[in-house]
């Protein structure tokens, strides 16, 4: 089973938490779509469902608007979340940084595994 939870939607900032619920009682594996929340709201609302940023197993990007990407490097500096991005959105995520950070590189139609989850990735045509 699966639970989405929207932390936020709209031009202040975009976040999904979407959490496996495994039938065996395992850990659920958490992933956050998106990021553009600065880092103290997204730990209070996490908070709100008794969670730590910590918790997050990875962080997905759709893209480097600043409404889903604004505290996505705050996330993976301060708490060590892995990051995955497409390669132009990370380069354009990341352009006016010196010091780079690593992410994880999503290719179109490349399945990505994260705990339980089974990420597809898929290139949309969008205005970024």
């Amino acid at each position: 089973m699966l639970r989405f939870t929207s932390l936020g939607s709209g031009s202040s900032g975009n976040a999904t938490l979407i959490e496996s619920q495994p039938a065996d009682g395992a850990r659920p594996t958490r992933l956050l779509v998106d990021c553009g929340l600065p880092l103290r709201q997204l730990a209070a609302r996490l908070a709100a469902r008794g969670l730590l940023v910590s918790d997050l197993d990875a962080l997905f990007v759709t893209h480097e608007h600043s409404d889903h990407v604004g505290g996505v490097l705050a996330v993976q500096r301060r708490h060590g979340v892995r990051v995955w991005a497409s390669e132009g959105t990370w380069a354009r995520a990341t352009a006016r940084l010196e010091d780079k950070p690593a992410a994880c590189i999503a290719r179109d139609g490349e399945a990505i595994v994260v705990g339980d989850l089974v990420l597809q990735p898929f290139a949309v045509p969008h205005d970024a």
